[in-house]
């Protein structure tokens, strides 16, 4: 029997089917500005965990997934069997850093390397292969990130398929 540790995050004013959403005028009740934002429902984000840690599953490897709202909490973290326990701050710190930068996690090492100060000194951040943003209308909702593969390439592939799973 496989047994999966579950964190689910949610938010306080929930609509809809397990997500939220802010106000949809351009002021509020008390004449404050306010935006409509675009979030990944809880619903969505534990699809999209549980398709990723599926795949490392079905390729034997112990793996934590983390998905992450815009801001960076986390709104799922999926902790598969025998999974170490590094892998749940990487998976987590994956997550924020594609969606902070709306970028995959492999593509921004590069932009780490050299003298002085970087992107890697921001905190909170990991430029390993595992992180994957996850894009609505062409702006970044969601970070969903993988830990504990052998290789951020293997990390990166299991994010891809929970991305897939909600045709991200």
């Amino acid at each position: 029997m496989r047994k999966t540790t579950i964190a689910v995050l949610v938010a306080l004013s929930v609509v809809g089917a397990g997500g939220y959403a802010t106000a949809d005028r351009q002021h509020g009740r008390s004449g404050v500005a306010v935006r409509t934002a675009t979030t990944i429902t809880v619903d969505a984000a534990v699809k999209a965990a549980q398709a990723a840690l599926d795949a490392a599953e079905k390729d034997g490897q112990r793996v934590t997934v983390a998905v992450v709202d815009r801001g960076g909490d986390v709104v799922v973290l999926l902790h598969g069997d025998g999974a170490g326990p590094q892998t749940e701050e990487s998976a987590r710190r994956k997550a924020f850093t594609s969606v902070s930068f709306n970028a995959p996690t492999s593509a921004l090492a590069s932009r780490v390397t050299g003298d002085g100060a970087t992107l890697r000194d921001i905190p909170g951040t990991l430029f390993l292969a595992g992180g994957l943003p996850v894009v609505s209308d062409g702006a970044p909702v969601a970070g969903i990130g993988v830990g504990g593969a052998p290789s951020g390439d293997l990390d990166e592939r299991y994010a891809r398929a929970g991305l897939t799973a909600i045709g991200a």
